[in-house]
């Protein structure tokens, strides 16, 4: 159970599934730096973990972040969490590494390849 949530998560963003996630473009060639709050806590040849810990950063810092986190490198996806509790202590290998409740404790993932964050927000019943 523990490695088909994260595909899902990939799988479902590709194929325009809104709920409950919501995406966003970026268009922007250049690198932006990364958020003074953010940093990369740990990276493997495909995955970034990264930390945003100031709780007034939203989709516009996350996808910053993520991107500053990624660089050039493709494929690439930034994981981002807003405390560092709930990051891994080590990037896995790809998606498929993180734990359900790695992916679902995070605020997003920034996809270098297709530019685009999936926000992951929590649905109440």
């Amino acid at each position: 159970m523990k490695r088909i949530l994260p595909t899902a998560l990939i799988a479902l963003s590709f194929c325009g599934v809104p709920a409950p996630f919501a995406l966003a473009q970026s268009t922007d060639a250049e690198i932006p730096e990364m958020p003074a709050a953010c940093s990369v806590t740990d990276a493997s040849e495909f995955i970034r973990a990264v930390v945003c810990d100031d709780p007034a950063y939203g989709q516009e810092e996350f996808i910053a972040a993520g991107r500053a986190a990624c660089g050039e490198a493709l494929p690439c996806g930034a994981w981002i969490w807003r405390d560092a509790a709930d990051a891994p202590e080590e990037a896995p290998d790809n998606h498929d590494g993180l734990t359900q409740d790695e992916v679902t404790s995070a605020s997003g993932v920034w996809v270098a390849e297709q530019k685009n964050f999936i926000s992951i927000e929590k649905v109440k019943d």
